[in-house]
């Protein structure tokens, strides 16, 4: 599986306003914008979660029984595609497969007594699934979340660079992954 964004969120869970009065500034909008890009980011990755509506193409190289989706909670599944034996692009048909949302990771799961397609011949990324994820506005985003998007980003503005203290040290600090911990999309 190989995600690829195609369209990034539109705004951020943490203003630029809650960011400054966190943080005890004022100024710097440029600098705190692309520190709160950054600690979000950098949550998402370590949740595998989408926190702003975004949407994702999913591409995988050969079909199994059930296809996970990352990036949770998965608002819908605009299409499957794939490359057909003869290299032209089809859409799959969605009376193959269920969407299974309620369930972390969300993943498209083959009927019953259907078989997958076949795909062009030793194709990478032959499977492409087209996804809207995320809790949609800001004020869906789980508070828990956002704090730690403000502590991480506060981390970042502190101390501009990395900070190795003793000999470990972590992209987020473990308070902080202690207070998200929950929300985390473990994949086995």
């Amino acid at each position: 599986m190989r995600p690829v964004i195609v369209t990034p969120p539109a705004t951020e869970p943490v203003s630029l306003t809650e960011a400054q009065t966190h943080l005890r500034i004022s100024g710097e909008a440029d600098y705190v914008n692309s520190l709160i890009t950054s600690a979000r980011v950098q949550v998402e990755r370590y949740l595998n979660r989408a926190l702003i509506t975004q949407t994702w193409d999913v591409y995988y190289s050969f079909w199994s029984y059930d296809m996970r989706l990352p990036y949770a909670p998965v608002q819908s599944v605009t299409s499957v595609k794939y490359f057909d034996l003869d290299g032209n692009e089809q859409t799959l048909s969605s009376s193959l497969y269920w969407t299974v949302t309620s369930a972390d990771p969300a993943a498209i799961v083959r009927k019953y007594e259907t078989t997958w397609p076949e795909l062009q011949y030793g194709r990478p990324d032959a499977i492409v699934i087209r996804i809207v994820c995320g809790y949609g506005a800001a004020s869906a985003v789980p508070e828990p979340i956002k704090h730690a998007i403000k502590l991480l980003m506060t981390d970042m503005y502190e101390n501009r660079g990395t900070q190795v203290i003793g000999t470990s040290a972590t992209k987020i600090p473990n308070y902080i992954t202690d207070l998200i911990h929950s929300y985390k999309i473990y994949e086995f």
